[in-house]
């Protein structure tokens, strides 16, 4: 991550904070999600749930990652967000493409948000 304090790109700098104040916002809304599901239902774990899971931790790890590395993190958002809604389209009953957007959008946004503050920042100090 290049040194933000040096490379007078205000551009890069606000993007950066607001991939990382949604990704926060966005992780902890899931996390809130699955860890309320796991305490209201008792019943067995089904496939749908293990994938899901997996895709949460996942999301999770890439916005902690984005906050040190953005170019990595962004990948590994931009990767689970094709994942979130590719899964979203399999799951959903109705409204598929607005099941695709609610779960994959906010971490295709924030993705796309880390990759061009990265991108800008180095950029700017080459």
């Amino acid at each position: 991550m290049a040194n933000v304090s040096n490379t007078g790109d205000r551009a890069a700098k606000w993007m950066r904070w607001i991939a990382r104040g949604i990704g926060s916002l966005v992780v902890a809304f899931w996390l809130f999600m699955g860890i309320g599901y796991g305490i209201v239902e008792s019943g067995p774990w089904t496939l749908e749930d293990t994938i899901m899971t997996g895709l949460v931790i996942t999301s999770v790890l890439g916005v902690l990652i984005a906050w040190w590395r953005e170019g990595i993190g962004g990948i590994i958002l931009v990767v689970c967000a094709v994942a979130h809604s590719t899964f979203a389209y399999i799951v959903a009953g109705h409204n598929k493409g607005f099941a695709m957007l609610i779960s994959g959008g906010p971490f295709l946004l924030i993705g796309i948000l880390f990759l061009a503050s990265g991108w800008r920042s180095r950029r700017t100090t080459s």
